[in-house]
């Protein structure tokens, strides 16, 4: 066989412990094809050859198309001298009695009705073994089937290039191209092409030894382009390759003509699936008589792979190479746009149901499948937009909607909401009512989270006139949510009040729990705009006790989040680091990049209040890169306190070096600036400086003033931190100046600074 084998090293292992387990007596090596069944099983052999006294025999069954013809091939290949005749399975059993031998029947997928004449084999003597190759397993009594995997793919960009070449698809596909061009190395320029080659072809070993030799004309980069339509160029020229693995298209036939026609209808029908197909998906897109026990015999034939998504509910998934051969015969039988346009509907169901949720609680449950799924609603997004059907465009649009919104993701999701809202103006047809306010609802909630204001009162406008005429309570309650957060944006406080306390009721009369939680987190963000930090305090903690009985996760790193910039700025930066901590797990866990962004800048400054500035600084650059790349722009309410912490830091460090830590925080990976984060926020703090005895006739309040103005803040920043007026803050600094006998704001901060005493009178 051409090629080394590479990746095995721990199958071959696990078989060389079952072939000389006395109860295992045969084994079968299942897999997709071009998976490297063959080519392990001989692997095999060779490793165990030495410990059978009669050797190794490889049969090749390819050739052979009668299965009462699969003993005498058999027997042929253990020196019986009448090949080509049927062999009774007692008459080879005879033969092989007391012998010990290792058999290994390679494709035995298009033979398996001669299976049951193994069982007579391996009782024939208890030092006879069976490797088999096929695409499905035999089910026999005797058998014990190893499915082989694709060689495992490179992690992410983070990982030591020493240990991406080593992941055994590169090295796959590295020691191939070597055969023709020696001095072929990995380097930082090609390795996202070499990696993402390796991901398109699903690690296959015989993909990749196809696409290698594609290689010699190619470069890494401009074989990626090419391999969207894979089927046509993995080719071989190789004059030793058996044919069925001279194209990857003639490996994938073979197992093709082995289908059912039911089998056959199925296949390529799952292929308008992207990722995953629910068992429910199935009944509902592929239309075949017996779709569970269809899907179950392409299981068990090694073409589609069941795996547990959202929830732990079992899905049916299709390599990526498959998949395009199937997509291929969709076509060729003419049933794409049918089969598209059930798919369409299917999720166009599922996201109208995630509309009619929001606010509810269900709402994260169907959220999250949302994500799950969210490459499905995507294409079925595609096809509905493409055939202009305002009905399926409109509930998926929604449904992609909400999800990106509590994942931080305000950029192109805007795009989608545009571009299903094009759709029904270019229809000319009266689009459904509840849809349609739904689209609108939640393109105004993107506009809003985006910092563009007049987009989303027109939105709003439109979704809530339209909803007026429906009369849906809930879509209501969160369009008055939103008319108060637009009204806070607008500097109408007194009207944000009434929105929010408005949203409130009407959650609370449909018993719509995470919208009244919601209602109280609302008005908490207003409390804190307002400067009135105890009763923001005491709406947000409300607010999270209630998300945290629900254990709903965005909404728990969300409140978490915005209270803990709450009590930084009521200079509790211990209470902050907690909460942080509890947000930026709950923010990782769902993917939320904008909430992951906001819980970056907090550790930035609890690390400024813990005098780490530089971390601060790094912590900063991290957070604005990415929410730029989420194109989500931070809050006016918290721009104030991150140009404060970035003031503070460069006040600290020097404006050049605190530029050149928020760079490198910039290029960080998020992962890294995670971490960073994590151990911020959980460090122990030092223990407090002992007050300036020269201090010690101010009041509490007056010295949390001071320490303040030592900082450079100025009245109306002291009065927001400490949630007092601009007036209020005004009089503590008189009077501090007054009472340390100073003659300005310098200083007031020199003596804090060095707790020096105080200037007596007549010597400034």
């Amino acid at each position: 066989m051409p090629g080394a084998l590479i990746g095995r090293d721990e199958e071959i292992a696990a078989l060389e412990r079952l072939l000389t387990c006395p109860d295992v007596p045969m084994v079968t090596l299942s897999g997709p094809p071009g998976v490297g069944k063959t080519r392990l099983a001989i692997a095999a052999g060779h490793a165990l050859g030495a410990r059978f006294a009669d050797g190794v025999v490889f049969v090749d069954l390819v050739s052979v198309r009668d299965s009462e013809l699969v003993l005498a091939e058999i027997a042929a290949m253990c020196g019986s001298p009448d090949p080509g005749t049927a062999t009774p399975p007692d008459r080879l059993a005879e033969r092989l009695r007391g012998r010990e031998v290792l058999l290994v029947l390679d494709n035995f997928e298009h033979v398996l009705d001669a299976a049951p004449g193994l069982t007579a084999l391996v009782a024939a003597s208890t030092r006879i073994r069976l490797v088999v190759t096929s695409r499905e397993r035999l089910h026999l009594s005797a058998e014990l089937e190893v499915p082989v995997q694709p060689l495992s793919l490179p992690c992410d960009d983070s990982q030591e290039l020493e240990r991406f070449v080593g992941t055994p698809s590169v090295a796959m596909l590295v020691d191939q191209v070597r055969r023709f061009q020696p001095d072929f190395e990995v380097t930082p320029a090609n390795r996202a092409a070499v990696a993402e080659i390796c991901v398109r072809l699903d690690g296959l070993p015989l993909a990749l030894e196809l696409a290698a030799a594609r290689l010699k004309l190619f470069s890494p980069t401009e074989l990626t382009f090419r391999l969207r339509h894979r089927m046509g160029l993995l080719t071989s020229d190789t004059r030793d390759r058996p044919d069925r693995h001279r194209t990857m298209r003639a490996a994938l036939t073979w197992s093709h003509n082995l289908m059912t026609p039911d089998e056959r209808a199925l296949f390529r029908r799952l292929s308008v699936f992207v990722g995953g197909a629910t068992l429910d998906a199935v009944q509902d897109v592929c239309a075949v008589d017996d779709p569970l026990g269809t899907a179950m015999s392409l299981v068990e034939k090694s073409l589609v792979r069941r795996r547990l998504g959202h929830d732990e509910a079992a899905e049916l998934v299709m390599l990526e190479s498959l998949r395009e051969y199937a997509a291929e015969q969709l076509a060729e039988h003419g049933e794409v746009d049918g089969t598209r346009t059930r798919h369409a509907r299917y999720f166009a169901e599922f996201g109208t149901r995630t509309e009619e949720l929001i606010g509810t609680d269900e709402e994260s449950w169907w959220v999250d499948a949302v994500g799950a799924h969210q490459a499905n609603v995507r294409a079925a997004l595609a096809h509905a937009t493409g055939s202009g059907d305002v009905c399926l465009v409109l509930p998926l649009a929604s449904a992609l909607g909400w999800y990106a919104y509590t994942r931080g993701r305000l950029g192109d999701v805007r795009v989608t909401v545009d571009r299903a809202l094009a759709v029904v103006d270019a229809s000319g047809a009266r689009a459904p009512d509840e849809a349609l306010s739904g689209t609108l609802l939640i393109g105004a909630v993107i506009a809003t989270g985006r910092g563009d204001l007049d987009r989303a009162e027109s939105l709003l406008a439109r979704a809530m006139a339209i909803n007026d005429r429906v009369g849906a309570p809930r879509r209501a309650a969160i369009g008055s949510a939103f008319r108060g957060h637009l009204a806070r944006a607008r500097g109408r406080f007194d009207e944000a009040v009434a929105h929010h306390e408005r949203a409130g009721r009407l959650h609370e009369d449909i018993g719509a729990t995470p919208g009244v939680a919601w209602s109280r987190y609302d008005l908490g963000l207003l409390a804190r705009g307002r400067g009135r930090l105890d009763e923001a305090a005491e709406h947000l903690r409300t607010s999270l006790a209630r998300f945290r009985e629900m254990d709903h996760g965005w909404a728990i790193g969300c409140c978490a989040g915005v209270l803990a910039a709450v009590e930084l700025r009521r200079r509790r930066p211990d209470v902050a680091a907690t909460l942080l901590a509890e947000a930026l797990e709950r923010c990782a866990r769902v993917d939320d990049d904008r909430g992951i962004a906001q819980c970056l800048e907090g550790a930035a400054a609890v690390a400024a209040a813990r005098a780490d500035p530089r971390t601060a600084a790094r912590l900063l650059g991290a957070g604005a890169a990415l929410r730029e790349r989420v194109a989500a722009p931070i809050a006016d309410e918290d721009r104030d306190d991150r140009d404060d912490v970035l003031a503070r830091v460069r006040r600290e460090l020097g404006p050049d070096t605190a530029d050149l830590a928020r760079c490198a925080g910039r290029d960080m990976p998020t992962a890294s600036a995670l971490a960073i984060a994590r151990e911020t926020v959980r460090r122990t703090p030092p223990p407090p400086a002992a007050p300036s005895p020269v201090l010690g006739v101010l009041t509490r309040r007056e010295r949390e003033v001071a320490l303040l103005v030592a900082r450079g803040r100025t009245n109306r920043q002291i009065g927001r931190e400490l949630g007092i007026t601009e007036k209020t803050a005004e009089v503590h600094v008189h009077h501090i100046i007054r009472k340390l006998d100073a003659s300005s704001r310098a200083e007031v901060a020199a003596v804090v600074a060095g707790g020096r005493e105080r200037p007596l009178s007549g010597t400034r």
